[in-house]
């Protein structure tokens, strides 16, 4: 079996990238599309999946022109493809997010796919998963406090206001113009430099005159519409390319490549580009099945809370969550649970709303709260069982856990208390050149 290919890609690698392509997006389609899914459920989904797809391939050529190649954003620079090809314990993980995902049951990907690749990747993991768990830990409390001071100061009449009132479908007036350019220039220049100031010294001004044009042309060419819609679908676009760039890892694990350390220490991984082809446009097609279904079970999560149908209140939302993981992805390249951010998220937003702004009872807003992080925490266990159980079912060899969430090794019987033990494959933790 793990030498059948197809398309030159192994069986387990296309099976399992195929589960994780579907599972992964259809399970965190309520933390990146399911306010933009509820807030538009008037308009074809072909529409919507159209947009999204354009998203997906804008990333695509971004990663690949301005990242040398290299789609998964630094995330799999400590994760390399297994020496021994992926095999069929790697590609249940997604099957068993397909099930969860039937059931509504939000869990974070990215443990529950990732960490057997951590967990038996050896010398060249060690310590990843740690670094994955107080990373998402933080994105829990980071959200959480944000959206805490966020909505104290604009749920009394915010969210008011949305509650007590509708959104037509009419068009803006013209002051819609500059509001709408304003904020497309902030999200380019976001997108492309970073959450960092300028240097007037070193701005590009033909380059930043033609970006500016753009987003004057957006303002303008958006007027049609009604300017909370077109700030949705812009606040979608911004959010769904973070998602994107911090996720992507979870399903291009699966695909081979060409892992490097470079002379300098830094790691250098590399796709083929006919391979980035074909897995583009699978995923477009089965993202297509996820926007027929409008989210399908899971999306009820978004439903439940408050406002989060209305255009505008999903707008806010939106933002402030593409904000806290553009933070994250430029604060190192460790992958982390963007459900446990986003699930922090919400639990600032609710108890902000319900303490503020009373249109929530405080007691059902906790118990919210309480229910989604028991489930994020069934996802854990689940994840960390089945990296544990799949390899040792196998092989009958457990991972070493001590050290690849710690990155050090449980000292012989017999050794001095303190005492540093390495295997004979440790190294530094960034692995060696390893060909796809």
């Amino acid at each position: 079996m793990d030498t059948l290919t197809i398309f030159g890609v192994p069986l387990f690698a296309l099976v399992g990238f195929l589960f994780a392509a579907y599972a992964i997006v259809a399970n965190d389609v309520i933390q990146t599309l399911g306010t933009f899914l509820s807030s538009n459920a008037q308009r074809s989904w072909v529409v919507l999946w159209a947009f999204a797809s354009s998203v997906i391939v804008a990333v695509m050529v971004y990663g690949w022109v301005f990242n040398g190649g290299e789609i998964a954003f630094d995330r799999l620079n400590r994760i390399p493809y297994p020496e021994a090809g992926i095999q069929w314990w790697h590609v249940l993980p997604p099957l068993v997010l397909l099930v969860l995902t039937r059931y509504g049951i939000p869990v974070s990907t990215t443990f529950l796919v990732l960490t057997i690749f951590t967990l038996t990747g050896g010398a060249a993991t060690a310590g990843v998963l740690g670094d994955m768990l107080v990373k998402s830990l933080m994105g829990y409390v980071v959200a959480f406090g944000a959206a805490i001071a966020l909505y104290v100061v604009i749920a009394r009449l915010f969210e008011r206001w949305v509650k007590s009132s509708h959104v037509s479908e009419a068009h803006g007036g013209i002051w819609s113009i500059p509001m709408v350019a304003l904020l497309s220039g902030v999200l380019l220049y976001l997108l492309l430099a970073g959450p960092v100031l300028p240097d007037p010294a070193a701005i590009d001004w033909t380059n930043w005159g033609l970006a500016a044009l753009a987003a004057l042309a957006v303002g303008v060419v958006t007027l049609r519409f009604n300017v909370w819609f077109v700030l949705q679908w812009l606040s979608t676009a911004f959010l769904w390319s973070q998602w994107l760039i911090q996720d992507l890892a979870n399903i291009f694990v699966f695909l081979p490549r060409e892992t490097v350390v470079m002379p300098d220490g830094s790691v250098d991984v590399t796709f083929d580009a006919g391979l980035i082809v074909f897995a583009t446009l699978l995923m477009l097609a089965l993202h297509a099945i996820i926007f027929a279904i409008r989210g399908g079970e899971i999306q009820k999560i978004v439903l439940s809370k408050t406002n989060t149908v209305d255009v505008r209140s999903a707008t806010i939302v939106d933002f402030s969550y593409g904000l806290v993981l553009l933070w994250f992805k430029e604060l190192n390249d460790i992958p982390m649970s963007t459900t446990w951010v986003f699930l922090g998220l919400l639990a600032g937003r609710e108890i902000a709303i319900s303490l503020v702004a009373g249109l929530r009872n405080r007691g059902e807003a906790v118990f919210d709260v309480v229910t989604d992080v028991v489930r994020a925490g069934i996802g854990l266990v689940v994840s960390v069982v089945l990296a544990l159980g799949l390899p040792w079912i196998a092989t009958g060899q457990l991972p070493d856990i001590q050290r690849q969430i710690f990155g050090a090794e449980m000292p012989p019987a017999g050794d001095a208390p303190g005492a540093e033990t390495l295997s004979p494959e440790a190294g530094d933790g960034t692995g060696q050149a390893r060909p796809g």
